[in-house]
């Protein structure tokens, strides 16, 4: 996250979560948006999922008295699978490369994917989702369907051109599946001020432009 959408998801969480509420972190890297929920939820159960060996045991020593750190990726089914490690820039890291701004250095290392339904199926609470894991957001969406429909989470997502593409994911393909969930999106901003949800047409040129990649999912008011 850059810091101007870092600081919207930060107001966001202010603004949805309780006392009592619980968030997922998908995607953790240094727990700075972990940290948060953490102070503004603290009867709340929170979950964070770190793939990259090293950040995931910063997370466990830091916050793993506090809430579930668990060193698993997510996706729409479980398996291993080869994990493009970013050593020069982590943030960038993901299952497979994609467009970086300038040249890095990347390293291949084995991860264990899961599905966030598998991994909290014992759980009765979810309250919001973040999900930052450069392209491989509708993965994480799919293995996410049981939770999303008991639970109906606010979910702060990232969709972006040079990250959702390697994955051959197209803004319609996001679309649909949250169409299908009875879900509506917004830009963080647009949450933040009580603003319209975006229309198609908004959203699909959000991604072909890349004037916003973080958005917001909230489940429709009828």
């Amino acid at each position: 996250m850059n810091q101007r959408y870092d600081k919207q998801t930060k107001r966001i969480m202010q603004i949805v979560l309780e006392d009592e509420s619980t968030f997922i972190d998908v995607g953790s890297h240094k727990g700075e948006v972990l940290e948060l929920a953490l102070k503004i939820s603290k009867k709340g159960k929170h979950f964070a999922f770190e793939p990259i060996p090293n950040l995931f045991h910063k997370l466990n020593d830091k916050y793993g008295s506090k809430c579930e750190v668990l060193n698993y990726g997510l996706s729409d089914h479980k398996k291993k699978s080869s994990f493009q490690h970013v050593t020069t820039n982590p943030a960038y890291s993901g299952i497979k490369k994609r467009t970086y701004p300038k040249d890095e250095q990347v390293e291949t290392i084995q991860i264990q994917l899961d599905t966030l339904d598998n991994q909290l199926k014992q759980h009765d609470r979810v309250d919001m989702i973040k999900i930052d894991v450069e392209g491989a957001e509708l993965e994480v969406l799919k293995g996410a369907k049981k939770i999303i429909e008991k639970f109906h989470p606010i979910i702060v997502f990232e969709h972006g051109l040079g990250a959702s593409d390697h994955y051959n994911t197209s803004p319609e393909d996001i679309l649909s599946f949250f169409d299908d969930h009875q879900y509506q999106l917004f830009t963080l901003k647009g949450f933040i001020a009580d603003e319209p949800a975006l229309l198609r047409n908004e959203f699909i040129d959000f991604y072909l432009t890349n004037k916003e990649y973080y958005f917001l999912a909230k489940l429709r008011v009828s």
